[in-house]
């Protein structure tokens, strides 16, 4: 169960790197385009974070702890993504 989530949350990271990348490109320069540069960044290295989850707790047995944090980042993933939606919207009303 706690893989499933993990890879989810992995894929889901990874679409937020491609979808942050699209964003960085439309987004204007200033002060938008360089938090959207530092965001970017963020979003690369918590998925790598989430890769290294993934490569530690693979052997692990199954535990409600693992569940937990599963969970936690299936759902950070998820925060990223609503943000990024967001930061769309405002570029596109721009």
């Amino acid at each position: 169960m706690e893989k499933l989530l993990l890879l989810l949350g992995l894929a889901l990271m990874v679409y937020n790197v491609l979808y942050g990348l699209k964003l960085r490109r439309a987004a204007p320069g200033g002060v938008i385009g360089e938090r959207m540069g530092q965001a970017l960044f963020l979003i690369g290295f918590f998925a790598l974070a989430y890769l290294g989850v993934i490569l530690l707790t693979w052997s692990e047995p199954s535990s409600l702890l693992l569940v937990l944090l599963s969970f936690i980042l299936l759902l950070g993933a998820v925060f990223v993504y609503l943000i990024l939606r967001l930061v769309d919207a405002i570029v596109a009303s721009l």
